[in-house]
């Protein structure tokens, strides 16, 4: 899920799940010198492993579960009537989502040297988020703030302050509105299951901003007793939370293009199958789904969000059939297809100059451990 706050979860088993990054590949830098990274060991989250597999599996189970349920011949025939056109818009839309946050993502670390343009960014943005869709425990942005290092020379804790920052506003966007739109539709008799996914959108509200407050008060004072490379990644950390506060109008107008394309989506997905959506409709259906794509037992939430958007279209009064059809499409435009244009990503990655963690050798990186800054940069007390 792009707004809830996953490096919440992240962050807690950022010390304790690693990989190691192979050294028998020579470097194919291109945005960065290899010789002015920072080095923290040379490591970064334990995606694979048994927890992925269960996890794949726990998918590959409910998916079989659900599709039982799908009747495949009408399925097909509201795809053949379907208009095409404006699935395609509908795909375009939340794509292009990808290269704004990518932007907005730089804006936030504006602040540090940068060795990344905007469209690395935003690959990186659509990069990680396939991994997302792969592996369980909200691992993404872990991952996120380790392509960002091996990238763009960033450090990770400052990349993880960053993607905190911007994950609370997300969610305090998404819960808020949500909220509002479940309020304004079902008055007092609000749907059991959409109280519930609100009190979880709120815990990741809740849960991010709290975060930020502890660290704001680290920032003031890092407690002596702590070891001096904890003390480091934290000023990292508080380094990268707090955009500067020119960059706050440009990361405001970059937000609302984000959920204004994220709606659009949904609306003409919905109108290629005919159905007319009304406002408070369709951000209800923008934004309660994407709650629900926080379950992290299994990655980005597949087979919840599934459930959850179904729920919310018969919830409106779409007929089942319809739901079904347009759960199908929607799930395979934003899940299926990316983890297939992900896959091709992967495969060209060093056509594009992309790295995800076993093209840099660990002789490349700079000695220092983990230091203070990024690219040479010191972040004072």
């Amino acid at each position: 899920m792009d707004g809830a706050p996953q490096v919440a979860l992240g962050w807690a088993t950022f010390g304790r799940q690693r990989f190691e990054i192979a050294s028998s590949i020579e470097p194919i830098m291109t945005d960065v010198n290899p010789s002015h990274i920072p080095l923290d060991g040379g490591k970064g989250p334990a995606l694979w492993g048994k927890h992925t597999l269960v996890s794949i599996v726990l998918t590959a189970a409910v998916m079989v579960f659900l599709a039982a349920y799908v009747d495949v011949h009408h399925l097909w025939q509201q795809l053949v009537d379907s208009n095409k056109v404006y699935l395609v818009i509908a795909g375009l839309s939340h794509y292009a989502t990808y290269p704004i946050r990518g932007i907005r993502w730089k804006r936030c670390l504006k602040h540090l040297p940068l060795q990344c343009s905007s469209a690395r960014f935003g690959l990186l943005v659509f990069f990680y988020n396939f991994v997302d869709n792969l592996v369980p425990a909200k691992l993404g942005d872990l991952y996120a703030a380790h392509l960002v290092r091996i990238n763009c020379g960033v450090r990770r804790s400052a990349a993880l302050g960053s993607l905190l920052f911007l994950r609370t506003l997300d969610s305090w966007i998404i819960f808020g509105m949500a909220a509002a739109v479940s309020w304004h539709l079902f008055a007092d008799a609000i749907p059991r299951s959409v109280v519930w996914v609100l009190i979880v959108g709120c815990s990741f509200a809740v849960v991010g901003t709290t975060l930020m407050v502890v660290f704001v008060l680290f920032k003031r004072s890092v407690p002596r007793w702590l070891p001096e490379t904890i003390r480091q990644m934290i000023k990292a950390f508080q380094a990268g939370m707090w955009p500067k506060p020119k960059q706050f109008f440009r990361i405001s107008l970059h937000t609302i293009a984000i959920w204004l394309l994220e709606s659009l989506w949904i609306f003409f997905l919905a109108l290629a199958f005919n159905l007319q959506l009304s406002v408070a409709n369709l951000i209800f259906l923008t934004m309660i789904p994407l709650i629900a794509s926080a379950f992290p037992i299994t990655p980005s939430g597949a087979g919840v969000v599934e459930l959850t958007l179904f729920t919310c279209l018969r919830v409106i009064g779409v007929s089942s059939p319809l739901a079904v059809s347009l759960t199908v499409v929607n799930r395979f435009i934003d899940y299926w297809l990316h983890i297939a244009l992900g896959a091709l990503t992967w495969s060209i990655r060093k056509q594009i100059g992309l790295h995800t963690w076993r093209e840099i050798p660990p002789g490349s990186f700079d000695s220092g451990g983990d230091g203070p800054g990024c690219i040479g940069q010191q972040i004072s007390p």
